[in-house]
């Protein structure tokens, strides 16, 4: 684990045990939905991390967010029957204590940080097979987009899919 993981726990405190339990069955739009709450209510906690991981030009930025949660989270698949959104305070104390999650925390972390920067920030859903099922993010600028999926063993990559939608954070 990283210091400045350690640094931004330490300056978040104790985060609290509320993270929102998605039911099954309820739509992709009500997961974003979930997750752009969770944007807006963890700007304040994101502002220290944001001025850390700002870099000289866009690109930059977002490699350093990439590289970030790389380092600090680790992966954990959500059953079917209980996705969650969270807080980033409630991201980090889990990265902190060795969980992570899956693909929605990992957006949730680089959205916040993005728009605590005031960077232009979309998340992406995809439809791999059939269904939306995974979620990252963009940042589009200048007619330029940079994909930020710290899922994906590749920076500015994505992975293949049938359909997406874009969804500006």
């Amino acid at each position: 684990m990283s210091s400045l993981l350690n640094s931004v726990y330490s300056m978040t405190g104790k985060a609290d045990n509320k993270s929102v339990v998605l039911a099954y069955n309820q739509s992709a739009g009500d997961i974003v939905a979930s997750l752009l709450k969770a944007v807006r209510v963890s700007l304040p906690t994101a502002q220290t991390l944001a001025k850390k991981l700002k870099g000289s030009s866009p690109e930059q930025t977002a490699l350093n967010v990439y590289d970030f949660m790389r380092q600090n989270y680790i992966y954990r698949k959500e059953s079917s029957q209980n996705q969650t959104s969270k807080t980033l305070p409630r991201i980090i104390a889990d990265s902190k204590n060795g969980s992570t999650g899956d693909c929605k925390h990992y957006s949730t972390t680089a959205a916040t940080i993005f728009k605590a920067l005031g960077m232009p920030v979309y998340f992406r859903v995809i439809d791999q097979v059939g269904r939306w099922n995974h979620i990252y993010v963009v940042v589009k600028y200048d007619n330029r987009t940079i994909i930020v999926d710290g899922t994906y063993p590749y920076f500015n990559r994505e992975t293949s899919y049938n359909k997406k939608i874009d969804v500006k954070v």
